[in-house]
């Protein structure tokens, strides 16, 4: 979500905005209301959290019909303190990666992790695109530790503004990109623009 592939002072309101309006349990608590409620989860005290400094946001997802805590959401370092409280498990790669989104649905055994892209003009992202399906593999060691099945899938998507990569460039972009997100969806990347789809999410 940076302005012409670059970060820190230049990450615009635009790009501020976007992220805004796709923060997950935001928009699962305006749009699921009827079906799901978010419920600010609490850590277990008795736990020595790996990165217990993270400020982001934690929720537990619990569906109304029949009051089942369907999973939790959070992002960034607290996918690493959920890892932790809710499998026993550490780290097992070198860097510690931090999702945009995070969703651990327990229901269906499924870490849904959502990467973030928004552009208004060509940039270094073009290239951090193919890196999408070796991020997911990564996230997947952390769950591949667990000794016994079934153990925990790991699904990726991307999530991009129409604004530049569809509607860009006076309208090419869509046709730029297509090889792009053609090759995404070979290596198992989902691809959303502008909004999610819930079903994905096993919502």
């Amino acid at each position: 979500m940076k302005k012409g592939g670059i970060g820190g002072a230049n990450t615009n309101k635009s790009g501020l905005k976007f992220e805004h309006d796709t923060d997950l349990a935001t928009s699962i608590n305006t749009y699921l209301s009827d079906d799901y409620k978010l419920v600010k989860h609490e850590f277990q005290t008795n736990i020595k959290l790996p990165k217990p400094e993270s400020t982001a946001p934690v929720f537990d997802l619990i569906r109304k019909k029949d009051n089942y805590h369907v999973g939790i959401i959070t992002n960034q370092y607290q996918f690493y303190n959920v890892l932790k409280e809710h499998y026993g498990l550490e780290n097992f790669n070198k860097k510690l990666w931090k999702p945009d989104e995070c969703f651990f649905n327990f229901e269906t055994n499924t870490i849904y992790i959502v990467e973030k892209k928004w552009q208004q003009r060509a940039g270094s992202v073009d290239e951090k695109m193919f890196g999408f399906v070796n991020k997911r593999r990564l996230y997947q060691n952390n769950f591949n530790q667990m000794e016994k099945e079934p153990k925990p899938t790991v699904e990726f998507c991307a999530l991009f503004n129409s604004s530049w990569w569809l509607k860009g460039n006076k309208g090419k972009n869509q046709k730029n990109y297509q090889d792009y997100f053609d090759n995404l969806r070979i290596d198992g990347i989902k691809i959303f623009f502008d909004k999610y789809e819930y079903w994905w999410f096993g919502l």
